[in-house]
């Protein structure tokens, strides 16, 4: 009786796939949101910088075009990682079903959550020195060159608490970042990011629900960040980290590769009289440049 047979294998198949195909489906994905996410089967992928071009010129009987400037490049090297979990053939043979779905969710959890936290860490180390970027600087820093070939630096990052006027005062700062030419960027921040320990706040300030009004005083201010700023909280951010975003500038620097989509495979083991389910995935995440975003760490 301790043999698997075919039939046992066939039942469990579907039933993981089930329970891994319904909970994945209740889950957010929070990463999709911010990421532009795409497949490859490159290990590597390698994306080479572009300085700007400039508004058009005046027309003057031809054409006038523009040279750019090469900028940093970046090289994404797929991370591969792996889990797995077994079941005993007395699973079946005893009809223990439910263990099926309890096993099947806390290997999806694992799955989901190291996905998450991985896209969760481009902001979590957003401010850490040994977390660079293309230009070799953190991706909030006061220090970013404006190229490879000019020197002078720009700063999309601050110490400030989210509060309605420190939020102002970096949407000024972050409108008034320049490219490598030194035209202004003429950013369009309108998504505010944070974790769990500026949920409250960024809620009041521009979520859904956000008053009108200033929240947070006595007067009564109109609230001029509802309508400019969505907000979009990120659970596997931690600590009181804050970030103004341009969206659309976002969706282009943002890389997320995806090389190998982690679902379940199986294989019967003759000798522990086993179905064996792993669960392999690779992918490699990553921003190209820095312009998109201002960070404060209070």
């Amino acid at each position: 009786m301790g043999i698997i047979t075919t039939e046992m294998i066939d039942a469990t198949t579907a039933a993981v796939s089930e329970f891994w195909d319904q909970g994945m489906a209740q889950k957010v994905d929070f990463k999709a949101k911010l990421y532009n996410e795409k497949p490859t089967d490159l290990l590597q992928e390698n994306f080479q910088g572009i300085g700007s071009i400039g508004q058009m010129s005046p027309w003057a009987g031809t054409v006038d075009y523009q040279q750019f400037n090469l900028g940093y490049s970046k090289g994404f090297v797929q991370a591969k990682k792996s889990t797995g979990l077994q079941f005993d053939e007395r699973v079946f043979r005893y009809r223990e079903y439910s263990q099926l779905e309890e096993r099947t969710g806390l290997l999806l959890d694992s799955v989901y959550n190291t996905q998450q936290a991985y896209g969760a860490a481009t902001f979590e180390n957003a401010f850490t020195a040994a977390y660079t970027g293309p230009d070799g600087v953190s991706l909030c820093s006061a220090a970013h060159p404006n190229s490879p070939v000019d020197a002078a630096t720009q700063s999309n990052t601050g110490i400030l608490d989210l509060t309605m006027p420190n939020l102002i005062e970096t949407f000024k700062l972050m409108s008034q970042l320049k490219d490598d030419k030194g035209n202004q960027l003429f950013l369009q921040p309108d998504m505010l990011i944070t974790g769990i320990d500026y949920w409250d706040v960024g809620k009041k300030i521009c979520g859904p629900t956000a008053s009108e009004k200033e929240p947070g005083t006595a007067e009564n201010d109109t609230n001029l960040m509802k309508k400019e700023l969505t907000y979009f909280y990120y659970p596997f951010i931690t600590g009181k980290k804050w970030f103004l975003v341009d969206s659309q500038r976002m969706k282009r620097r943002l890389k997320w590769f995806n090389g190998r989509i982690p679902v379940p495979e199986h294989q019967n083991d003759f000798d522990t009289e086993a179905i064996k389910y792993k669960i392999v995935g690779e992918w490699v995440a990553g921003f190209t440049s820095w312009e998109w975003i201002f960070g404060n760490i209070a």
